[in-house]
């Protein structure tokens, strides 16, 4: 795909949206990006609006029913950027063409028909088939294109009478090849021709986990409540396994198991708050999971247990004293530079301290304590 950034304006930048989060200029470190994703998208190079679309694509896979999609872009692909294919046959069979155009001006007529000649000319010299589909992806899409290709006839007549023409890109072919292009247009249904612009492809980029990541906005939503089942799981075990050992060090020796502190009328409602917890860090860890990519919840974790390790190392009256100096230091952690931040509130964080000691990397009671 060629970048034709055509009369004044600001100049595409050579950074990809995949290696930045947005200009240090124009937005504060751990702040989100304010601007528009049409503001963002010319800061973007050719490729990275190649593979935008590529993601797009592939999101709209399993309405579309296609098989695979993958982008082939270059100076030699036929003006196919991106190409997505129902059979195993792919290029060979059916399947649909995406152009990439990253102008700043709308993408209009005369930017089209000169790519338009493209797919015909792959179909006579060499075994492709015509796609079933050709759409131009585009910021914007100027009104008489979109016009003309709501109206297939239309269309169809104006490409004929360009092929009649002395453009660059006619002129260019031999006399053969031009005929050959010419008859295959005439016998070619021209409602194969489609335009997308980027308002068309959040409708459903804005829905996937990859939307907050791309344009550095926060992610939408809450976390889902998770209900705590009435009998502990089997990945629960370790944190309660160190709870009892809290219960029986700091209530008495007839503390031994998870039913036992679950009837002690001291760490009875004690444990099921922590349970709770547990189960909300839980559904915090599955919210990041599905709408940040990358690993935002495991990030947090790291930077929240740095602080914490600290706190666990001091000296301790009891493994009890050990949790609630941990589980406070934990409830005053600053982590606003975390793009979950806003959802990591005192039941999370106190859940996050169990999932640490679920793991063992946190430890309530020592052999020195009990």
């Amino acid at each position: 795909m060629e970048d034709l950034s055509r009369g004044p304006g600001i100049a595409v930048s050579a950074v990809s949206v995949s290696q930045y989060t947005v200009p240090a200029a124009l937005v504060p470190p751990n702040q989100f990006d304010r601007r528009t994703p049409l503001q963002q998208v010319w800061y973007w190079e050719p490729a990275e609006w190649e593979r935008f679309t590529h993601e797009w694509v592939r999101m709209r896979a399993p309405d579309e029913g296609y098989l695979g999609a993958e982008i082939i872009g270059g100076s030699n692909d036929r003006g196919a950027d991106v190409v997505a294919f129902f059979t195993e046959r792919r290029l060979n069979g059916e399947w649909h063409c995406f152009q990439c155009k990253l102008y700043h001006d709308d993408l209009a007529l005369a930017d089209a028909l000169p790519e338009m000649i493209k797919p015909f000319v792959a179909a006579v010299e060499t075994t492709r088939t015509l796609p079933t589909r050709y759409t131009f992806v585009a910021p914007r899409i100027h009104p008489r294109l979109k016009d003309l290709v709501l109206t297939p006839d239309e269309l169809k007549s104006r490409f004929l009478e360009y092929l009649r023409g002395r453009s660059q890109a006619v002129t260019k072919l031999p006399a053969q090849l031009l005929g050959d292009v010419a008859k295959l247009a005439e016998a070619t249904e021209f409602s194969m021709f489609w335009t997308v612009n980027l308002d068309e492809m959040l409708e459903v980029y804005s829905k996937s986990p990859l939307f907050a990541a791309r344009f550095n906005y926060p992610p939408s939503g809450e976390p889902a409540k998770l209900p705590v089942p009435p009998k502990p799981a089997a990945d629960e075990a370790r944190f309660l396994e160190q709870l009892v050992d809290v219960y029986r060090e700091r209530f008495g020796e007839q503390i031994v198991t998870v039913d036992d502190a679950f009837g002690h009328s001291r760490s009875g409602s004690h444990l099921r708050r922590q349970r709770e917890a547990f189960y909300a860090a839980e559904a915090l860890r599955m919210y990041a999971r599905d709408s940040v990519p990358g690993d935002a919840y495991t990030e947090l974790q790291e930077d929240v247990l740095a602080n914490l390790l600290e706190v666990a190392d001091d000296e301790h009256e009891s493994g009890w004293h050990r949790l609630r100096a941990v589980v406070t230091q934990a409830g005053n952690l600053q982590v606003s530079g975390s793009v979950i931040a806003s959802h990591f509130q005192q039941v999370q964080r106190k859940g996050m301290c169990h999932q640490f000691a679920n793991d063992d990397k946190l430890t309530w009671c020592d052999g020195g304590e009990q």
